[in-house]
């Protein structure tokens, strides 16, 4: 068998992050050589998200863009809607690959890549709780959880490892039927799904002392996401944090309402969408809560795209 320092040593220099668990650790030791683990790495989804980074807009000189992001109830309406309609297809059709668009992950070959689909999603977690102890943050007083699009259960095992209770959400039946196949079979009794079946049940998220979203807010239009942010903020506890990401800038990107409501949805694939900084940062302002850190990331992997992690805290004194 491989060491354990061979294995940690993979995981610095590929993955740029310490293993997830010993159990892990000791999975991969079983390879048959250091080749054999190296391929292992290179050929894993998180090892691709990390290295296919596009060049990325330099904003420094760019224009700001014409984006709607305020409307009124019954639009965005009829915008989460045209969104539930689109998710519930790719999860009827191709739900793995919805969540990474990676062909292996295709329904019809997925049962051979399950278990690499799955461990793609055990980083998540730990890329959260090093943010916590980047800003001082003891995840030790963290007992409640909601995961917004949890999809299939991806990163719900990880969370469900770190917290002791998680509420996930997510607006695909489908996707959740597959989710709770997955949490049953891996005996994950800690988590609670909830589908979101209209923008208004938005209002009646649990509250938390953590909201996580990955790879999820992307893919509504800027005022839903402006919306689901805002109600996100609102389910915190006092003291809470919200842990998510969202593109940010897209060169030659905007967004026109009608034009938008008068456009074919895109047939078996998923809209991409973005919400600029400035108005991230009047949402968390105005739902009373500041920003801690902010950081560039690599979960966008469109040309002249940007792609932001936040982490936010709810603050009573800023009510």
């Amino acid at each position: 068998m491989l060491s354990e320092q061979d294995v940690e040593m993979a995981y610095r220099l590929l993955l740029g992050r310490e293993p997830e668990s010993s159990a892990v650790v000791e999975d991969h030791r079983r390879v048959e050589s250091l080749d054999a683990l190296r391929d292992r790495f290179l050929q894993s989804p998180e090892f691709r998200i990390r290295t296919q980074r596009p060049i990325q807009t330099d904003v420094d000189y760019c224009p700001p863009l014409a984006i709607d992001t305020d409307l009124e109830p019954s639009v965005l309406r009829q915008m989460f809607e045209r969104v539930e309609r689109c998710w519930r297809e790719l999860g009827n059709t191709e739900p793995y690959w919805s969540v990474i668009s990676s062909d292996e992950f295709r329904s019809n070959i997925f049962n051979s890549h399950e278990a690499e689909f799955y461990d793609s999603g055990k980083g998540e977690a730990e890329r959260l709780l090093a943010w916590l102890v980047r800003n001082h943050i003891d995840a030790a007083s963290i007992r409640t959880c909601c995961e917004y699009g949890c999809g299939v259960g991806r990163a719900t095992g990880g969370l469900s490892s770190a917290f002791e209770r998680v509420f996930a959400y997510d607006i695909s039946e489908p996707h959740l039927e597959l989710a709770r196949r997955h949490l049953l079979k891996d005996k994950r009794s800690n988590v609670t799904l909830h589908r979101i079946d209209s923008i208004a049940s938005l209002s009646n998220l649990e509250h938390v002392d953590v909201v996580f979203s990955v790879i999820v807010l992307q893919h509504n239009p800027p005022p839903v996401i402006a919306h689901i942010l805002r109600m996100l903020l609102r389910s915190l506890n006092d003291g809470g944090l919200a842990f998510f990401q969202v593109p940010t800038y897209a060169f030659g990107y905007e967004f026109d309402a009608r034009k938008y409501l008068r456009s074919k949805a895109p047939a078996d694939t998923c809209e991409m969408h973005l919400l600029p900084q400035p108005a991230i940062f009047r949402i968390v302002r105005e739902e009373g809560c500041a920003v801690l850190e902010v950081q560039p990331d690599l979960y966008v992997r469109t040309p002249r795209w940007v792609s932001n992690t936040f982490l936010v805290q709810r603050d009573k004194t800023l009510k």
